[in-house]
């Protein structure tokens, strides 16, 4: 048996709807601080703080994410790293449970249209490029997972699975 080893390190595209949250309770923060400042009451200040760590938990703790595949043994791990520091384990596929991989505008995934499945997403949320496609994975039978791949990732899963991987 030989255990085929690929890494992937990919930087997910920014949340805009985070973003706009997270600039608009800095908005009320300040908002908030002036009126302390001008109404002289005190809970201007708890709501002053209170946005303030809001806007740190919704936008600027998630600001920059990347997502690292690791491939190992049919196995594909999926690692989050918030900021470029905090690095969370996220999720471990095994290959042998999924029913297709396939590239997402592929006519392999007509069948699998009209299910109801889970979805999510650890691809970069951007356009397809000549390095980074977007495949779809059922896994389960239950979710629909997204990823972002190279053609090595993808070959090595193929090495792996060669009759789940469709590339067409």
């Amino acid at each position: 048996m030989t255990n085929t080893y690929q890494e992937l390190l990919i930087r997910q595209d920014e949340n805009k709807a985070n973003k706009f949250l997270g600039f608009a309770f800095i908005g009320l923060a300040v908002l908030s601080v002036v009126s302390a400042i001008f109404i002289n009451k005190w809970y201007f200040l708890l709501g002053a703080v209170l946005c303030g760590i809001l806007s740190y938990i919704v936008y600027f703790r998630r600001r920059v994410v990347e997502y690292a595949y690791t491939y190992l043994d049919k196995e594909i791990r999926v690692d989050r790293i918030y900021n470029l520091e905090k690095r969370k384990k996220v999720e471990v596929f095994d290959l042998e449970k999924a029913e297709i991989v396939a590239i997402a505008d592929s006519s392999s995934l007509d069948n699998y249209k009209n299910r109801q499945a889970a979805e999510t997403d650890y691809s970069t949320l951007l356009p397809d490029t000549d390095e980074l496609k977007l495949y779809v994975m059922y896994y389960e039978g239950k979710r629909k997972v997204y990823f972002s791949f190279n053609e090595d990732m993808i070959q090595a899963i193929r090495t792996g699975i060669p009759s789940k991987v469709k590339l067409r």
